[in-house]
């Protein structure tokens, strides 16, 4: 996940939005205490959502805390005190992290690269404990990436086909450890965020990846981007596509029993992913006397 799955802070309650921040701060223990400080720098909203939607289907109580914050010990933030589904996500960032620098290695610019190079040892040892700690998160994601890859050297390829390994993939991390019913509504709100992801990722990389000649679903179609009516036609396509993967995303979140956290998780589905979509197809549209179709970013 790339950052695109995180609350709308305007639309929260202040009490939502602390428990938030508190299970953003609790994830960022998980990774000091079972990796390392460098790990903490890993962290990210979209990892926050899965401890937020893992938690919120737990029948077991948990409770929270204020804490000092190690790196600000001016400021207390509430701490969660369930750690296996939070100790579950760390591993999860650490396993996406690690395959995300060996992509970097291989299809990135030079400048992602010689990042890549030089973060990939202590990415490597961090991931062979996540491999020991969560064999079943690794062979997910390990799956994923080589389907993906696979799938992105072909020449013709649409952009249903080619978001399946990721959306199967956040799908499959989601619902990992649960049962039945459950388990199939969890896996169906991971992969609609999961696909929603994709292809908002695919069309804010639209540019670079022309330029750079990377792998673009959109490209075949959308290659002469800087031509007005081409991006025209592109931002009505992006958004017909994200809008109906949001509309799945919302139907699968409707369908799942919550024990709290249910406007939290509204938030983040329904106004977070909204937002983002926003942001992203702004760029894309024309600031004419009528205004700009997309708004831009608060």
């Amino acid at each position: 996940m790339l950052g695109y799955v995180k609350a709308f802070k305007p639309e929260m309650k202040i009490k939502d939005y602390e428990l938030y921040r508190g299970i953003y701060c609790s994830l960022c223990r998980a990774l000091g205490r079972n990796y390392s400080p460098v790990a903490q720098l890993f962290l990210s909203y979209d990892f926050a959502f899965a401890a937020v939607l893992r938690l919120a289907v737990m029948q077991e109580c948990f409770s929270f805390s204020q804490k000092r914050c190690p790196y600000n010990p001016a400021k207390k933030c509430m701490i969660c005190s369930e750690k296996s589904e939070l100790d579950y996500c760390s591993h999860a960032v650490i396993i996406t992290v690690y395959y995300k620098v060996l992509d970097n290695l291989h299809d990135k610019g030079i400048k992602s690269k010689i990042i890549a190079a030089l973060i990939y040892p202590i990415v490597w040892l961090m991931h062979k404990k996540a491999v020991r700690l969560a064999p079943g998160i690794e062979k997910i994601i390990s799956e994923s990436m080589k389907n993906q890859s696979e799938l992105e050297r072909k020449n013709d390829i649409g952009i249903d086909e080619v978001a399946h390994p990721s959306a199967d993939a956040l799908g499959r991390v989601m619902s990992f450890g649960f049962k039945d019913g459950l388990k199939n509504k969890l896996y169906s709100l991971g992969y609609m965020v999961g696909r929603f992801v994709y292809i908002l990722d695919a069309a804010d990389d639209l540019e670079d990846d022309v330029k750079s000649g990377s792998f673009n679903p959109f490209k075949a179609e959308y290659g002469n981007i800087k031509d007005k009516e081409c991006r025209r036609k592109f931002a009505e396509k992006a958004e017909g596509m994200l809008n109906l993967t949001h509309s799945g995303a919302l139907d699968a979140l409707d369908e799942i029993e919550k024990y709290r956290f249910e406007d939290i998780l509204e938030n983040i589905v329904f106004d977070g992913l909204d937002h983002s979509r926003k942001t992203v197809l702004s760029k894309y549209a024309e600031n004419e006397e009528k205004g700009c179709k997309y708004e831009k970013s608060v």
